[in-house]
């Protein structure tokens, strides 16, 4: 069983790790490294919110739609995810590229820290 709230919280941390690493990296190396690692997490909060949508619009439903649908929601979210990146790295050529795969891992791990979090929709 899933909630909204929990859906909400884990990608409102996924936004708030990208800012903080990318405030904590215009602070520490300046403009390029924070919008790199701002576009790595965007990128990032981006799949996220497709595989949501794909994966939970549905509601109630029998076993096999819900697989089926996480499963769609996972391609569609590593589609995205492969598109923007290739995307990014062909028009943005100076790209600082070690702070865009940062701030992309930084902002999924927050999937992680979510499941250790209890979002109950209170705020």
């Amino acid at each position: 069983m899933y909630g909204k709230a929990q859906i909400r919280g884990v990608i409102r941390l996924q936004i708030g790790f990208t800012i903080v690493l990318s405030i904590a990296l215009l602070l520490i190396l300046g403009q390029k490294a924070a919008i790199a690692s701002f576009s790595g997490g965007l990128i990032a909060v981006l799949g996220s919110v497709l595989y949501s949508f794909i994966a939970y619009s549905a509601g109630f439903a029998a076993a096999a739609e819900l697989l089926r649908r996480h499963f769609a929601a996972e391609m569609a979210k590593l589609s995205l995810t492969l598109i923007a990146f290739a995307a990014f790295f062909m028009f943005y050529r100076e790209v600082a590229w070690l702070w865009v795969f940062l701030g992309y891992l930084v902002a999924a791990s927050a999937y992680w820290f979510g499941l250790l979090i209890k979002f109950d929709g209170k705020k």
